[in-house]
């Protein structure tokens, strides 16, 4: 599989759009070690601390889109056979939602205000830090996949992903119920779960761009 994608990756447009994911690949994981940031010092109290992390959110994610765009219009000027194009297209703009779902996240703390009451606030860093463990598991998949192409290795950290995506699906079904249940008043409950269903986007992206780089890994296997 290595040779395949050496191949494939190896020289000209081909070799930009290699290097564009890659780029693309660190941004975005910085997006989402930043949100983390802005949400825990939104949980402390810290409003001006997460106000300039989500500022700097949103500027991490504008240079996400001009990467995304770079590696859509090689894709336009003919860069890959047209039988490859789709998934490469797929897994680029899939990538792109996981920026797209941390700035959200960091809009709707910002933005909003949602009062999350002090019992919410360490299952909600858990979230957040599985979600960053998440896609670190993608970022070593990714690497792997345009480096050795080790498909143990591949197939490893693809797992991590789906195990990390369940723990989160668990403490999202727990501290619903704990929501849910809490003397808050019933509008303060939505608003915690809407903020609470926003975070959980940006695992639930990580998730559908692992599952493009098995499409992308089986598509160029030989």
């Amino acid at each position: 599989m290595a040779r395949a994608v050496q191949f494939l990756f190896g020289q000209g447009r081909e070799r930009e759009v290699r290097t564009l994911l890659l780029q693309h690949l660190d941004k975005v994981g910085e997006c989402v070690a930043r949100t983390r940031e802005v949400l825990d010092d939104y949980l402390g109290g810290r409003l001006e601390a997460a106000k300039a992390g989500a500022i700097h959110v949103d500027h991490l994610e504008t240079d996400a889109d001009a990467l995304r765009r770079s590696v859509n219009d090689l894709l336009y000027r003919g860069a890959f056979l047209p039988i490859f194009r789709s998934d490469i297209h797929g897994f680029v703009e899939r990538m792109d939602m996981v920026a797209d779902a941390a700035e959200t996240t960091c809009d709707f703390l910002l933005g909003q205000r949602p009062e999350l009451a002090a019992e919410l606030a360490e299952p909600l860093r858990q979230i957040a830090e599985r979600t960053q463990a998440a896609f670190a598991a993608l970022h070593d998949a990714v690497t792997t996949f345009f480096s050795s192409g080790d498909e143990r290795v591949l197939r490893d950290r693809l797992r991590i992903v789906g195990v990390t995506e369940s723990e989160i699906d668990d403490i999202e079904w727990k501290l619903t119920r704990q929501i849910f249940t809490s003397g808050a008043t019933l509008a303060h409950k939505i608003h915690q779960k809407q903020f609470l269903e926003t975070l959980t986007e940006i695992s639930d992206q990580v998730e559908d761009t692992g599952d493009r780089l098995e499409i992308l890994h089986i598509g160029t296997s030989l």
